[in-house]
């Protein structure tokens, strides 16, 4: 089982009054992946978000797309990437994540210099006003919304951070006879 870091070891102080907005996204950031996400990503093509035709033009669509991303409603196909600019961060997530859902969970590192075209949020500003719980404020600390895609000259390595056992099948055989090796 899986237990949340303390506010504290991961700096996060427990009640973070408001900072301003950082005038640049950070040289590197970590995007945690996982088989099931609706992000597609290859390491030959990159990541892309499942929606690439909202246009995000209104502080009230980008609200409604952004809050539903965070929140992971999966009735809203999201036009963004989530990613994480502390790759300590990223790796604690993935393995929360991996216990969480039970699956191969990635740790993959980005080059901001060679994203795409479009705008980047940091899930701070969405979440502006809200009360969080311990644990959304854990998981969002530090993250950012990149719209559409990240290309693969961004990608700059994927560490696999979790691996799940597969259950290994048996051959079938007689139940309750003893194998050739007579055991």
């Amino acid at each position: 089982m899986f237990s949340l870091p303390s506010a504290y070891t991961l700096g996060i102080p427990p009640q973070s009054p408001s900072q301003p907005p950082p005038t640049q996204i950070p040289p590197l950031v970590y995007r945690v992946h996982r088989a099931s996400a609706q992000t597609r990503y290859d390491f030959s093509t990159g990541f892309s978000s499942k929606n690439q035709t909202t246009i995000v033009n209104y502080p009230s669509t980008l609200a409604r797309f952004g809050l539903a991303h965070l929140n992971q409603q999966t009735n809203i196909s999201s036009p963004f990437i989530s990613v994480y600019d502390n790759q300590a961060q990223a790796e604690a997530v993935a393995k929360y994540f991996a216990t969480r859902y039970g699956e191969d969970t990635w740790v993959v590192t980005v080059d901001t210099r060679h994203l795409a075209r479009g705008p980047v949020f940091r899930a701070a500003d969405l979440f502006m006003g809200e009360e969080l719980s311990n644990e959304r404020r854990w998981i969002h600390h530090g993250e950012y919304l990149v719209m559409y895609r990240i290309p693969p000259q961004a990608i700059r390595d994927q560490t696999p951070v979790v691996r799940v056992e597969k259950e290994q099948w048996r051959a079938p055989g007689v139940i309750g006879r003893p194998n050739a090796s007579g055991k």
